[in-house]
Formats: C-alpha cells, sequence, structure tokens
C-alpha cells in the first residue's frame, strides 16, 4: 500500500486518499458524524431513518430506481451503514467510474429531497426492520443488551434503529431538523480507497466544497449504567439466549488492544473458551460469539449464546465460570494464538478497499488523525500476558457481571 495523502477543503471537510497496489476496486465512502448516540429520546432512530432517506431521490436524479439503475449498469455495489457515532456512505467501482460515484454521492447526501411521500412509505420498511431483529434474537440480542446497559441515558438511543413507536411519530419537519442540526462540513470525512490516486482530491473538492462552512456543536453525553445485574424478556421460543457482560474500555484507552485479545480468547472465534466449552465439549448450542463494542466515552464486553431452554441454566453457568476464571488460567499459548489471529485476519481484509476506506475514515471523523493498519499492528504485538491477566481480573468479576435472558 502506498502512502496514505490526506487533504481539508476549504469549507473545512478532511479526506484521504488511500491507495492499493494491485486491486481494481476503488471505494469511494462519505462518513458523517450522524449517530444514534447523538439523539434524545424524542429523536430515537433518527440517524437511521436519514441513512434510509438519502437514496430517495434528488433534483437529478428524481427516484429511488433511477439511481438503483444507475448503480447497477455500472457493475458497482452501495451501501449505508448506522452507527451509535456515526453514518457512512460509500459505493464501490472501478477506476474509471470513480469520479461518477463521487458525485453521485455528493449529489444524495447534499441534494437529497426527503419527500413526504417516501418518508411516509419507508416508515413500514424500517419498522419491519425493527421487528425482524426482535424476532431473531441472533441478530438482535446485542442491540438489547447495549440499551439495557446503557439506556437510562438521557442522550443516546442505545437502540440504533429506534422502536416501532419512535417511527411512526416520525415527519419531514422532524427529521430535517435533526439533520440540519448535526449535518456539518467539520463532520463529514470523505475517502477513496483502491486504484486511486491524489487526483480524485479536485473531484471531491468540485462536489463538495459547495456545502458551506459550518462546526457542529454535540450534546453532552453522561453515560448512565444500568443498576440491575439481569433483565429476563419472556417470548415463544423454541430456544434460550444469552448475553453475560459488562464495562469495558472505551476506544481512546490504550488497553483496548489487549482488551480485543482477551475477547478473542473468551468467545472471538472457533478454538475460543467458550466456543469449546459450551458448543464443542457439552453441544449446547449452535453458536457463540463476542458482541463487544467501544465508544468515545465508554465500552463494553459480552458474549452472547442460543441454546435448547431446558439447558439455558447449566450454559450460563459453564460461561459463568470459564469468565472468572479466566485471570488465572491465561497462558503464553493462548496469547500466542490470539494475536496471530488478530494479524492474520486484519492482514486479509487489507486487501479490501472497503476495509481499508473504513479504517481510515473511521479514524480520521472520530479521533481527527490518519492511523495505518501497521500501526495498530505493532501495538497488537506489544501486549504481554500479564496485560492479559490485568485486564481480566479487572472486568471478570462476579459483581460487575451483567446478563440478558430470553426465555419462554
Amino acid at each position: 500500500m502506498n502512502k496514505i495523502k490526506s487533504f481539508k477543503l476549504n469549507n473545512g471537510i478532511k479526506g484521504a486518499i488511500v491507495p492499493i497496489k494491485g486491486l481494481n476496486a476503488v471505494t469511494i465512502e462519505v462518513f458523517v458524524k450522524i449517530g444514534s448516540k447523538y439523539e434524545n429520546k424524542n429523536q430515537a432512530g433518527m440517524s437511521h431513518f436519514l441513512e434510509h432517506m438519502a437514496f430517495k431521490g434528488t433534483e437529478k436524479r428524481p427516484a429511488q430506481q433511477i439511481i438503483n439503475n444507475e448503480i447497477d449498469g455500472k457493475g458497482a455495489s452501495h451501501n449505508a451503514g448506522t452507527g451509535h457515532e456515526m453514518t457512512s456512505y460509500y459505493i464501490t467501482t472501478t477506476r474509471e467510474n470513480s469520479k461518477w460515484a463521487i458525485e453521485l454521492l455528493a449529489d444524495i447526501l447534499l441534494n437529497s429531497k426527503y419527500p413526504n411521500e417516501e418518508l411516509e412509505k419507508e416508515k413500514g420498511v424500517i419498522i419491519e426492520e425493527i421487528r425482524m431483529y426482535k424476532d431473531n434474537p441472533l441478530m438482535g440480542l446485542s442491540g438489547e443488551f447495549i440499551k439495557f446497559l446503557y439506556g437510562k441515558s438521557k442522550i443516546g438511543c442505545w437502540d440504533i434503529a429506534g422502536e416501532v413507536n419512535d417511527i411512526k411519530t416520525v415527519t419531514r419537519e422532524s427529521l430535517l431538523s435533526y439533520r440540519n442540526a448535526l449535518f456539518g462540513s467539520s463532520d463529514i470525512v470523505l475517502v477513496a480507497a483502491g486504484d486511486v490516486d491524489e487526483s480524485l482530491i479536485n473531484e471531491f473538492r468540485e462536489r463538495f466544497e459547495k456545502l458551506e462552512k459550518k462546526t457542529i456543536v454535540y450534546p453532552e453525553l453522561k453515560i448512565e449504567l444500568e443498576s440491575k445485574k439481569e433483565l429476563v424478556v419472556k417470548k415463544k421460543l423454541t430456544q434460550g439466549h444469552f448475553c453475560i457482560g459488562g464495562e469495558a474500555f472505551s476506544w481512546q484507552d490504550e488497553r483496548k488492544y489487549a482488551f480485543r485479545l482477551l475477547d478473542t480468547i473468551l468467545a472471538g472465534n472457533s478454538s475460543s473458551r467458550l466456543h469449546h466449552k459450551i458448543r464443542e465439549e457439552n453441544s449446547l448450542a449452535y453458536y457463540v460469539e463476542s458482541i463487544s463494542e467501544s465508544f468515545k466515552e465508554v465500552g463494553f464486553w459480552g458474549v452472547q449464546s442460543g441454546v435448547t431452554l431446558d439447558k439455558l441454566d447449566l450454559a450460563m453457568d459453564l460461561a459463568e465460570k470459564e469468565i472468572l476464571g479466566m485471570s488465572d488460567s491465561l497462558t503464553e499459548d493462548e496469547l500466542v494464538r490470539a494475536k496471530e489471529y488478530v494479524l492474520g485476519i486484519t492482514k486479509l481484509q487489507m486487501d479490501r478497499s472497503t476495509f481499508m476506506a473504513g479504517f481510515v475514515g473511521q479514524r480520521l471523523l472520530l479521533e481527527d488523525k490518519i492511523g495505518t493498519v501497521e500501526d495498530e499492528l505493532e501495538k497488537y504485538k506489544e501486549v504481554t500476558l500479564n496485560d492479559l491477566k490485568l485486564i481480566a481480573k479487572e472486568l471478570f468479576q462476579k459483581d460487575k457481571l451483567k446478563r440478558i435472558v430470553l426465555t419462554k
């Protein structure tokens, strides 16, 4: 990979060109600091709703089908995603279509019309998306766990999509008011990754400097952690599901590197302790996985699994026993395997333009720095076994564990 070139437009928008040798693919991605973490209770789900409305039509491209036809006609792929701290929109295409992709993304982000008829129709789509997650614990339980942990905070919709009733009350006026309050040049990042060079900076400048210079002031977040230890939800199920977890580290904390290795050993892959204990050794579950995540202010760790209903208590007991005993039983061999796992999968991902665009864009938007994957990997190499043991001792304590249980 060649050296990353950063740039800044006159209106304050930041960006980066990320050349990757040997790729035919180019990913153009726009990152916006709009996410569910910045919503108050009356705005729940609006960040996600905005993402859905971005492709609904502009003056130049007045209908979503026109946009879809144009993208498909290039053989390109596109998507958007809303998180707690940001939203991103991308198109992956080929070098010769790079300028087209920049122009299209600028059009939908700067010139979308947000037609009321489409907004009302999209409510149905989002409501069905919410119900899909509610009915599928494998997909939705992690969101419920985050909401259980932080849901009492006055700022922050920790359930990204919001609830059905939240979506029903959204109006065009309320949605645009929320967008206009948070959509500003100071918190937008533009990235081109793959078969690219610095000539694309001029295209970004032509398309995005039209946006007026604006600095966004974000609401102050005061995270309130749930005091209860357990939430039991009863539903019509043929399988029980549980999540066990607790507080961890924000992405500002340098211990995040050691924590990821610890998380990998616990439930991060098919050779992890809980995968072996719950699935391979006791045949209690099909899936066992980590759902850990970090934000600027706070982070959490969590493990999730689905098991037969009459073995639910047994599986949770086995998981808790393994978790609480980790600080005294971690080995050098486990640390070495976790490092090799993280290094290996990361190096493979570096061959994808979508991964590199996301890696660079997220850090530039949230941390205001250009980070390299190579520097990140060096941080993992420096972690010691004692680092893991100290973190396990701090986090994995009986009185700090919280869990959410789905049962019939």
